[in-house]
């Protein structure tokens, strides 16, 4: 059975190179501190209709920032492939901190979701970027496959539980009165 290693040297050797090398880093660092994905949330609360959509996906990004980014990486402190195996050739500067799980990856599946939940059209297209950015990461040399499918899964997670808050206010302003019953 290949390990995680195999599979990033199996990509290193028959993947990389020519134009795919600069579309990765470009997908990669599109990502880079959940910026993009707070972008289109702040452009969605700008108008009503998509408003809540907006707040949903915002949150789910900055959810999930904090779970990850401060709770599971400082808890697992899984290293990153590169520094395990330092045959694996690095095509972007080295980024710090942990491995598990991948931060790119929980914030673009946490965003993608939370629109995919409102608009499928318009979510479909993200879910699908998440899942290249996610790639991107593999291909980088800097997660292992492992760290991605468990970004992706706190994403969607974080996206489900930004969803659920939200009803959870809407369905408290609805009642009778406007009061929250107790």
């Amino acid at each position: 059975m290949a390990s995680e290693t195999d599979v990033l040297i199996w990509i290193q050797e028959n993947m990389s190179g020519g134009i795919t090398d600069p579309l990765m880093e470009f997908v990669s660092y599109s990502g880079d501190y959940g910026a993009i994905w707070l972008i289109i949330a702040v452009a969605l609360m700008i108008y009503k209709p998509t408003r809540e959509a907006g707040v949903v996906m915002a949150a789910a990004v900055l959810m999930g920032h904090v779970l990850n980014d401060w709770m599971i990486k400082p808890l697992v402190e899984r290293p990153r492939p590169f520094v395990e195996d330092p045959s694996l050739l690095l095509i972007i500067d080295p980024p710090g901190g942990y491995s598990f799980a991948s931060g790119h990856t929980v914030k673009a599946f946490a965003a993608a979701f939370a629109l995919f939940i409102y608009d499928r059209r318009w979510g479909s297209f993200l879910v699908a970027y998440a899942a290249l950015m996610g790639f991107s990461r593999i291909y980088l040399m800097v997660h292992y496959p492992s760290d991605v499918v468990a970004g992706a899964f706190i994403g969607i997670m974080c996206a489900a539980a930004a969803y659920a808050v939200m009803k959870q206010i809407k369905k408290r302003k609805l009642r009778p009165g406007g009061e929250a019953g107790g």
